[in-house]
């Protein structure tokens, strides 16, 4: 069969099985649960984590992998990164909720639909370092908040490098993504926006908060 190898790991809840033909494989487990403790805390589903190629999905999940661990970082941060070509499959544990993480390549773009039906919300990133990129992402955008299976789903725009000095102004970004109009005309819809910097951690808890608030109680 075509695709990359899948992986299957130990003591990692994936939630819903993804399609047998995805491409994908499955990257370390993280989370600071372990044990017992582990599994009397409520798996909250599948949060589907979204962007363009280059939006800085990776590395972000590598410093959420440094925050959420409960062992202390044994070097600096690997900033290095390369396209994702396949699917990572994260378990997080934050607000004594766990959840999957499941980021899927932007190359993979013509199969993101086959993951919408098993997720309970939608995370999508979006590089605003450039207009190219930030208009990139607001075609992409849009079209998730228009799929569908997708529409009685949360649905999160991160804005991704926010922290560089040569980022996009507010006001084009606000211009390009419409948060505010798009709310007003989807008053029943959970849609909201936030700044982040997957380099240095800007607004990863402000996330984590906003996801583990959607998921359900135990």
């Amino acid at each position: 069969s075509m695709g990359f190898p899948v992986t299957n790991l130990t003591n990692t809840r994936a939630g819903p099985a993804a399609p047998a033909h995805a491409f994908g494989r499955c990257a370390a487990a993280m989370g600071c649960c372990s044990g017992n403790s582990r599994s009397v805390l409520p798996h909250g589903g599948e949060i589907l984590l979204l962007g363009c190629e280059g939006a800085g999905k990776t590395l972000l999940c590598r410093h959420l992998q440094r925050m959420t661990s409960r062992k202390p970082p044994a070097a600096a941060l690997d900033t290095n990164t390369q396209p994702s070509i396949g699917v990572e499959l994260l378990d997080v544990a934050h607000a004594r909720r766990v959840f999957s993480l499941r980021e899927v390549g932007g190359a993979m773009q013509p199969v993101w639909p086959r993951y919408f039906d098993n997720c309970r919300m939608v995370v999508f990133v979006a590089d605003t370092s450039s207009a190219r990129a930030a208009g990139d992402a607001v075609v992409e955008w849009h079209a998730l908040l228009a799929a569908e299976p997708l529409r009685e789903k949360p649905a999160l725009l991160l804005l991704n490098q926010r922290d560089r000095a040569d980022a996009l102004p507010e006001a084009t970004v606000g211009a390009l993504f419409r948060i505010p109009e798009l709310k007003a005309a989807h008053p029943a819809r959970d849609i909201d926006a936030m700044d982040v910097s997957a380099l240095t951690g800007l607004g990863l808890q402000e996330m984590l908060a906003w996801i583990a608030k959607r998921l359900p109680e135990s």
